[in-house]
């Protein structure tokens, strides 16, 4: 049921908010206060307020719904952001624009659309600011766009997707760092007089920093969480200046957006126009794990894709590890026997199927190696059908290796700088902006997918292609990355479109192009190329906080990073092994014709845990019940734990790393209060408990030596 709201006090709405929640109903919609010239958008619980003042739009207040009016900003700040961004050397300041029209939209069923169009003063330039509620999810979607008015070129040097003058306060920052292997490290800060930014200019969205930020308020008990859907280049800054002799005095300035090409301008052409890419946004008076469920609910529910055929999410088995760059047909069939006895649901050919001696350089050539697969692919493919399994494939798709005949016929299909093919790690990069480009990639994919059959396609992208892209001179448009990822977006579309029971897994050198972006185009992605147990706690902890677990593919290789298991080590590390990746999408990728009898059954006990308890992953909430532990040598205990939405069935997983207590209470979060819930502990019924005692007193979980799991899985069995 979709409910507009009537323009009523704060005090009224408050109590209607009340109201609503109590029973349930669905409060979404945006309405317009002419008495009082203000617009306020409503998600579920969150809400934003717009005023329109005279010409000009300013942000009135922003934060769970029915919270008072934000404090005028005293001078020199006008007031609250409303736009932000420089064109010509002109601010795109609230002061610089004049309102000509508002339009409120219904776009689909539970999303509906504010726009602001605006005329710059002095220049012959229109904006359009959009406002998209997502349902009652408690997120709302900005996206802003120019256009050229005027009979001469346009330089935009900066264009923020999000714009914000916060209140003055306090204020701590998260964000999630880390390169390759370290993806998805949180961190905490104080925010202090200056300037904090942060740059993403290799050309891979979390490359370094991941497009993703949280903002805590001491005074206004608030949590301000955003994320921008973008897969190439982008910049965000949290900018405090101490005009008033205090930081704490003044408010903070918020940007996020994409960055262009050289980290300058974008050339806008008369007549021409350019779209941001969209930044979702949420607020919460709870802790980080409430805000970021509001906004996995968001990618959940107006995201991710969704297929049949990954419903629910399957596990697999992978060929890196146990052979990295090459194997032969007989290897992997080795592997498969194996991997359909443990109950493996798809097995992935990776990396080194068609290159005769060098996977990277030879890229683009995409024929099976005769040699190693005499009788091509679909040898292997009916194989792993005919042992009850899916058949996946891996490509590097935008990229051509440097010895390569493709290269070698069409150079002028990659991107160029200074004359020269851009030139990155044995890759030359295409650029799917070029129609001819996209059309041979689609047949590449098409012609397996249809001749295999596929059923799973693995896309990696192992390249910095870096921000310079355009030759010397005056031909450069700021826009070359933009256009090739925008055009990678719809080559992704266009084969979801002609294959749709086909599973996309994105990779990028592990999780560094892991992104709102790329989310909505692809069915699972890859964490990280070093996903070794002591580590990957970390990473499971990180990647569950950005993303909705479902989306985040994760496996288990071993001991080391060439996928071999200690058979000499105690069965209860093994265990700790299978289930620290059990926190979305589950696979293996290990020297499994190696292990003996012992181990498989450890292995088969853990894909049927699996099985069963990721009926409650898909679709949860995610709660971390333990701080980050740190990716090298971690410490104490770690807890995920997953509430189903009905709050019927719960799962946590408990992980007991080094110099750790033998026993650990969880307080357990999601719960209802007045249900009663049967707690099993690996399998075994354990007790009864309340959601209000298991989430007042917590849940003792204990384990006899270190780098040991627990699967705790709870049900509700009496309800008020």
């Amino acid at each position: 049921m979709k409910t507009r709201l009537l323009s009523v006090s704060r005090t009224a709405l408050a109590v209607l908010l009340s109201i609503l929640a109590s029973t349930n109903l669905t409060l979404a919609g945006i309405h317009k206060d002419a008495s009082a010239n203000v617009w306020t958008l409503t998600s579920g619980p969150v809400e934003l307020r717009l005023r329109q003042d005279h010409e000009t739009v300013r942000v009135q207040y922003f934060g769970p719904a029915g919270g008072p009016d934000w404090p005028a900003p005293a001078w020199p700040f006008a007031g609250s952001h409303e736009t932000a961004g420089c064109v010509e050397g002109q601010d795109l300041l609230p002061e610089s624009l004049v309102l000509k029209d508002s339009q409120i939209i219904p776009e689909k069923a539970d999303v509906e659309e504010l726009r602001l169009r605006f005329q710059h003063r002095r220049l012959p330039l229109e904006l359009e600011v959009r406002y998209a509620i997502q349902g009652d999810t408690g997120v709302l979607v900005r996206q802003v766009k120019v256009i050229n008015r005027g009979d001469r070129l346009l330089h935009v040097e900066s264009l923020p997707s999000l714009a914000w003058l916060l209140p003055a306060g306090t204020w701590d920052l998260d964000y999630l760092w880390g390169g390759w292997g370290h993806e998805r490290r949180l961190s905490t800060e104080r925010l202090g007089p200056g300037t904090r930014s942060f740059v993403s200019n290799s050309g891979r969205s979390s490359r370094a920093f991941s497009p993703w930020f949280s903002l805590r308020h001491d005074g206004l008990k608030t949590r301000y969480l955003a994320q921008l859907a973008w897969s190439g280049n982008w910049q965000m800054q949290f900018d405090r200046r101490p005009v008033h002799g205090e930081v704490d005095t003044d408010p903070l300035r918020v940007e996020l957006g994409v960055r262009f090409d050289f980290g300058g301008a974008l050339a806008l052409s008369p007549g021409g126009s350019f779209e941001t890419p969209p930044a979702a946004f949420t607020a919460s008076a709870g802790d980080l794990d409430d805000a970021a469920n509001q906004l996995h609910r968001y990618q959940r529910r107006f995201v991710m894709p969704r297929t049949p055929a990954n419903d629910p999410p399957l596990v697999q088995f992978n060929s890196w590890y146990p052979f990295p760059g090459k194997m032969t047909v007989a290897d992997m069939k080795r592997c498969a026997d194996v991997a359909a006895e443990l109950g493996a649901e798809v097995f992935v050919l990776d990396a080194g199927w068609f290159n005769k001696t060098n996977w990277n350089s030879e890229l683009g050539d995409w024929q099976a190696d005769p040699v190693a697969f005499p009788n091509g692919l679909k040898e292997l493919a009916d194989h792993a059908h005919a042992k009850g399994m899916k058949f996946g494939l891996w490509f590097e798709i935008e990229c051509l290796g440097t010895e390569s005949q493709m290269f070698k016929q069409h150079p002028d299909w990659c991107f160029q700088y200074n004359g020269q093919a851009v030139l990155n790690n044995q890759r030359y990069h295409l650029n799917f902006a070029k129609p001819e480009v996209r059309q041979w990639a689609f047949k590449v994919l098409d012609d397996f997918a249809r001749a295999l059959p596929l059923d799973w396609v693995k896309i990696d992208y192992n390249i910095d292609a870096g921000e310079r892209f355009d030759p010397a001179g005056t031909g450069r448009t700021g826009d070359a990355l933009i256009s090739h990822v925008r055009s990678y977006y719809g080559w992704l579309d266009q084969v979801r479109a002609a294959h749709p029971n086909l599973v996309i897994e994105n990779c990028s050198s592990g999780g560094m192009r892991f992104d709102l972006g790329m989310l909505g185009h692809t069915h699972t992605t890859w964490l990280s190329d070093v996903s070794t147990p002591a580590e990957s706690v970390q990473l499971a902890y990180g990647s569950t906080l950005e993303f909705l677990p479902e989306a985040c593919n994760h496996w288990m290789l071993g001991d080391m990073g060439d996928g071999r298991v200690d058979l000499g080590k105690n069965p209860g590390w093994w265990d700790f092994m299978f289930r620290v990746p059990m926190n979305g999408q589950f696979g293996i990728s290990s020297r499994v014709f190696e292990w003996n009898g012992e181990l498989k059954q450890h292995a088969k006990q853990a894909i049927t845990d699996y099985k069963r308890i990721r009926r409650v992953i898909v679709g949860a909430d995610v709660y971390h019940l333990t701080p980050q532990p740190p990716r090298d040598q971690p410490s104490g205990w770690a807890g995920l734990q997953y509430v189903s939405p009905d709050r019927q069935r719960s799962v946590l997983m408990a992980y007991r790393l080094r110099q750790s207590t033998r026993e650990h209470v969880f307080c357990l979060r999601g719960l209802a209060p007045q249900s009663t819930y049967r707690i099993k502990i690996d399998g075994q019924v354990q007790r009864e408990a309340s959601g209000q005692q298991l989430q007042d007193t917590g849940l003792w979980v204990n384990a006899e030596d270190e780098w040991r799991a627990r699967i705790v899985e709870l049900e509700a069995v009496k309800t008020p």
